[in-house]
């Protein structure tokens, strides 16, 4: 079945174009690495897909369906989560947060079922050991994993994350990166990923979508990540490199990060 399908997809602020001619299929249980250079439209065309952004021309279908129509089959994790942390918000507690709000629960008033679902998702992310530490006292790469966490507990169809790799030193990125692994061979369930930096995402990326305020080439990997195209965005000094059977892309187009206390 097909996940998500966009045809002639322009994307607009206040009437102005962001994103256009923007067409692609994204079959269900497939990765999707979706890469481009800062104000490419990477975050743009995954809050339309959220329907967290409106404003389009076009054909968007997630599962059938208008992407408003669809936004329970959805799990959307922002690159900056929006969790006031100065509230004393155990683990446990912000990943219960993901099953709570669809129901129409209170914080207050969590049921069983939800924190015992809330501890089956934190195990999943290797993090069943922290539930009771405060979410403010979690390093950069655990934080990620329980926004993960949070995101898994309503059974997605259809998992969107904005860049969950920013920020994180290495040693984070490989714990995140193997939680997005995991959830890909044992959940099988339909993720797109923007990125600035897809080499620790490669083997789980199916497909890869490169756009710089349109579409510049989609495909499987060995499809797109090519010195011609990647030249063509990042400028010649980009370059993709082979090493046996795995591709390294090099575009010099990382995010800078003060990393604050807990980012490990």
């Amino acid at each position: 079945m097909t996940a998500v399908a966009a045809r002639d997809l322009t994307i607009l602020y206040d009437g102005e174009v962001v994103l256009e001619g923007v067409t692609f299929e994204l079959e269900e249980g497939e990765t999707l690495l979706l890469l481009g250079p800062n104000g490419a439209g990477k975050t743009t065309l995954l809050r339309t897909i959220a329907c967290f952004h409106r404003e389009y021309r076009g054909e968007l279908r997630v599962f059938g369906k208008p992407p408003c129509d669809a936004r329970e089959l959805i799990g959307y994790v922002p690159q900056s989560h929006s969790l006031n942390e100065r509230v004393p918000l155990t683990a446990l507690e912000v990943v219960a947060m993901g099953g709570i709000y669809k129901k129409g629960f209170s914080h207050f008033k969590i049921p069983r079922e939800i924190l015992e679902k809330a501890e089956e998702v934190l195990d999943f992310v290797g993090l069943a050991h922290i539930k009771d530490r405060l979410f403010r006292e979690l390093s950069g790469g655990q934080k990620q994993r329980v926004l993960l966490a949070r995101a898994l507990i309503s059974d997605p169809k259809l998992l969107l994350l904005d860049e969950p790799l920013s920020a994180l030193d290495p040693s984070a990125r490989a714990e995140v990166s193997n939680v997005l692994g995991k959830i890909k061979s044992e959940r099988g369930i339909t993720t797109v990923i923007t990125t600035h930096d897809i080499n620790p995402l490669l083997e789980i990326g199916d497909k890869v979508m490169l756009i710089n305020r349109k579409l510049i080439a989609f495909g499987r990997p060995e499809e797109v990540l090519r010195d011609s195209v990647i030249k063509s965005v990042y400028g010649p000094l980009a370059r993709v490199i082979p090493v046996g059977d795995r591709l390294f892309c090099i575009t010099g187009d990382f995010h800078i990060h003060r990393h604050g206390g807990g980012s490990r």
